[in-house]
This record gives structure tokens, C-alpha cells and sequence, in this order.
């Protein structure tokens, strides 16, 4: 059977030496080999859905640590923000990286409180990389600056109102690399350097095998969800019937 963490326990030792050499784009890719191992193992091993995110999430920390180093300080807390996230989700000591957390958010953002980031951080419904760093890198800097006690609930409609602006992100996106591929097909310019720091690639928690059912679920879905799916077919509905009116 082969050694998964053996060999991952070898590439966060080669990271480390290459972070410290400063050969950061060698450490990273050497980071990316960590998550791969760690994902072959927890798959072998069957692990729930937290215990996997927990897993994939550890080489994040010395990945935000490389971002640290290079002034992209925004970047640096999403990574370190998601190796936190699972840790809380897990039920595991956070003091330490609470610290840390503190640490990198002091360096990425100054007008809002630290207390107030932790604790929709904390409350954040989905413990995946692309929700945290959705929260942290688009909607924290949209939050208003209001204490914690005016905060609002996490309700149907904000779900709705999110969704609406992830909806126009990918638009913004999308008409952004349409461009951007036009650009390049009207000047005939093939970029054939290869990527240096590859994109990480992160767990797909939908595969993942969930050892306990959700409390507040019904039909295998969460109540929320429902709630959401409720909400926006009342929508549709009663802009159908104004059409047809």
C-alpha cells in the first residue's frame, strides 16, 4: 500500500527548505503535491466531509505564509481564513491560529474590527476554499461597518441577494476573458510559457462521503436550502403571473 502521508510529509519538508531559500514558485508547486497526497489518502481512508477539509486545508497555512512574503496580503488571509475555517468546523484548537489569523488580517484589511471578520468567518455556512476566499477577497470589504449586534441574520434573502452577486461576478468574468481571447485571436500571439504557480486544486465536498446527517435537514437537504429554493420560486411565479396579466 503506498505511503500517501510518507510522501507528503516529504514535500512540506521540501517547501519549507525552498520558503526559506525564497524560491517560493518551487514551494508551492511542492505544497500542491502535499494536497494531492493528502486527498489520495483521505480518500483511501474514507474520511467525512470536515475530516477531509481539515486535511486539505493544512498546506494552506504555509501557502498563506508564501503570499505573506510577497506583499499579497488579501491572498495570504483567504488561504490561512480556510485552514482556520476547517479547524473550527472540526471542533480543533484554534487559539494558535486565531493569532495567526489576527495577524494577517491586520496586514489585508484596517477599517472593520478583527471580532467582526472572526465571527462571520465562524458563521460562514460552507467550509470550502472558494467559499472562504469568496467571503474574504469579495463580500467582507461589501459588509457595512456596524457592530456585531447589528449585523443581519443570515436569511433566505441574503442567500438570494449573494447569489445575485456571484451571478454577476461570473459575468464580469466571463465578458473579461471573452475579451481578453479576442485580443489574442486578432493579434495571432501564442503565450507559450508555462504557468509557474499553478492554481491549487481543492476538495469537492458534494463527492465527499458525510459520515452524520444534518440535524436540519429534510430529504437530504438543509432547511436553508429549501427556504432558498422556496423563496425564488415564489419570485419567479409572481413574475410570471404579472407577464401573463
Amino acid at each position: 500500500m503506498e505511503d500517501y502521508l510518507g510522501k507528503a510529509a516529504h514535500e512540506k519538508q521540501s517547501a519549507k527548505i525552498a520558503i526559506k531559500e525564497k524560491r517560493f514558485d518551487d514551494a508551492w508547486r511542492h505544497l500542491n503535491n502535499q494536497k494531492d497526497l493528502y486527498l489520495k489518502h483521505a480518500h483511501r481512508m474514507q474520511f467525512s466531509e470536515i475530516h477531509t477539509l481539515v486535511i486539505d486545508s493544512s498546506p494552506h497555512e504555509d501557502m498563506a505564509n508564501i503570499l505573506r512574503l510577497e506583499g499579497k496580503h488579501k491572498n495570504a488571509l483567504s488561504n490561512i481564513s480556510y485552514t482556520y475555517k476547517a479547524a473550527h468546523l472540526a471542533d480543533r484548537p484554534t487559539i494558535t491560529l486565531e493569532k495567526k489569523l489576527e495577524a494577517y488580517y491586520n496586514r489585508a484589511y484596517k477599517k472593520q474590527p478583527f471580532k467582526r471578520f472572526l465571527s462571520l468567518l465562524k458563521a460562514l455556512p460552507n467550509g470550502d476554499y472558494v467559499s472562504v476566499r469568496d467571503f474574504v477577497e469579495i463580500y467582507y470589504p461589501m459588509a457595512p461597518e456596524i457592530g456585531d449586534d447589528q449585523a443581519r441574520p443570515y436569511t433566505a434573502q441574503n442567500r438570494i441577494d449573494i447569489a445575485q452577486e456571484k451571478a454577476k461576478s461570473i459575468n464580469r468574468n466571463l465578458f473579461e476573458r471573452r475579451e481578453q481571447q479576442k485580443a489574442i485571436a486578432s493579434t495571432k500571439v501564442v503565450d507559450t510559457e508555462k504557468e509557474s504557480r499553478p492554481e491549487p486544486k481543492y476538495v469537492d465536498t458534494a463527492s465527499i462521503k458525510v459520515n452524520q446527517k444534518s440535524p436540519n435537514a429534510f430529504l437530504g437537504y438543509s432547511n436553508s436550502d429549501w427556504i432558498l429554493n422556496i423563496t425564488i420560486g415564489a419570485i419567479v411565479l409572481v413574475i410570471f403571473i404579472w407577464l401573463i396579466g
